[in-house]
Parts: structure tokens; C-alpha cells; sequence
């Protein structure tokens, strides 16, 4: 999605007396209006039917796609979202027993682990990708959502957005569980691997956060400037 509402400058167009300095430029938002967030080519936004896309005319990136969910919807998507963060950080990951040696593991537990043998770039990714960059995405939808939902633009609206987008590139949640699942395979044979809370809460934020991103940001956009944010 774009990564602010199309604007356009316009000028007053009463007559000026001599000497006199011409009007400063005024942003005025376009809602109507997308713009192409890898080319910025300006399109008029029309309404999508359900499970179309658009796409940039000039360059063929997608400028948003039709999602059923509403802005209602996504916020109670996003509240589930922290919820699955929380159980999938507080709860095991997984129970390893070991020759009747039974061992739970947190994800936070899982990290200091990785970093105290000698693994300190591994356990920051690890943060980075599965804990703060997702919970960084869920809490900035929270403040966007809830202030759109109540019909209010939240402070800071454009700042809020941008961050969002970023957010979204570095959340790397289905990374995570891919890797996790390899590793319990890859355990299978040294020691006996079960499943815990955490990681059927991780598998349920993958869902949660997968249809959050594929809701886009274009929705909260138009809604953002309906309300009247500059």
C-alpha cells in the first residue's frame, strides 16, 4: 500500500495586489486517489469485488486486493493476534524427555539458552523476527484500529502507518515455526519431543497475523483520510 494518502498542493486564485507574496501551498487529501508504492504513478481507487487485486498500471506492483473483513474485523484480529503472542511466549514451546529427564521450554528460555552457548546473532534474530517485530506489528494495529473504529484519527497517523509498513517486513512469525518444526524432526531420534501450549499458540498467531497482512494497509488508509487525516 502507499505510504500516505495522495495530496495535492493547491493555491488561492483570488487576485493579488501588487507586491503581494502568492498564497502558500496547502496539502489537501485525496482519497480518492492511490499511489503506486514502488513507482508512485497516481491511480483513482475504485472498489474491488471479492478475492480481485489491483495492480500498478506502470509497473505491475499490487496497489491493494478486496478482503471481506472489516476495519471492525481486523481489530478483533489483532486483539486475538496478542493474545496467541502472549500464550505462545508465557506457555512450553515443547517438553523434551530425555532418558526420564522431562525439560520445558519457553521461547524466552529457548533464547538465553541460544545466547549463552555461544550463539548471540541467532538469538537476536530469533527476538527480532518471532518476538518484537510481531508484537511491534500487533500493538501498532491496536492504536491505529481502535482509534479508527471509534470514528477518530489517532495521534500521529502517518508516523503510526509508515512504522506499520516496516513492521510488517521484518515479522517473520511463519519463519519461525517452519524452523521450530525441523528442528523437533530433526530431535525426533535423541529425544522424545511433545508439543506444548506455546507452540499451538505460535501455530494459531501464524493464521492470525497471515490474515492480517493479507488485509493490507489500504483499508486503513481510506479510512484515515474519510476522517479527515492530513
Amino acid at each position: 500500500m502507499p505510504p500516505a494518502p495522495p495530496h495535492t498542493l493547491t493555491h488561492a486564485t483570488a487576485a493579488l495586489p501588487p507586491g503581494a507574496l502568492p498564497a502558500q501551498p496547502v496539502l489537501v487529501a485525496r482519497p480518492e486517489l492511490v499511489v503506486c508504492d514502488e513507482c508512485d504513478a497516481v491511480h483513482g481507487r475504485i472498489r474491488l469485488a471479492r478475492g480481485h487485486v489491483a495492480r500498478c498500471r506502470r509497473c505491475g506492483a499490487l496497489l491493494g486486493r478486496s478482503h471481506v473483513v472489516t476495519t471492525a474485523g481486523q481489530l478483533a484480529f489483532a486483539l486475538a493476534a496478542l493474545v496467541f503472542l502472549l500464550i505462545g511466549n508465557l506457555s512450553p514451546l515443547v517438553a523434551l524427555d530425555l532418558q526420564g529427564i522431562r525439560i520445558s521450554v519457553t521461547l524466552p528460555h529457548a533464547i538465553s539458552l541460544t545466547w549463552r552457548i555461544g550463539q548471540p546473532l541467532v538469538a537476536m534474530l530469533a527476538t527480532a523476527t518471532a518476538l518484537v517485530f510481531p508484537a511491534a506489528l500487533i500493538l501498532l494495529r491496536l492504536y491505529v484500529l481502535g482509534f479508527l473504529v471509534a470514528g477518530q484519527v489517532p495521534p500521529r497517523f502517518r508516523f503510526a502507518m509508515r512504522a506499520l509498513r516496516w513492521c510488517t517486513y521484518w515479522s517473520m512469525v511463519e519463519v519461525f515455526m517452519l524452523s521450530a518444526l525441523v528442528s523437533m524432526v530433526r530431535s525426533a531420534g535423541v529425544a522424545d519431543l511433545v508439543p506444548g501450549v506455546g507452540m499451538f499458540g505460535y501455530a494459531a498467531l501464524t493464521l492470525l497475523l497471515t490474515s492480517i497482512t493479507a488485509s493490507g494497509l489500504h483499508g486503513m488508509w481510506k479510512r484515515g483520510s474519510e476522517l479527515g487525516a492530513g
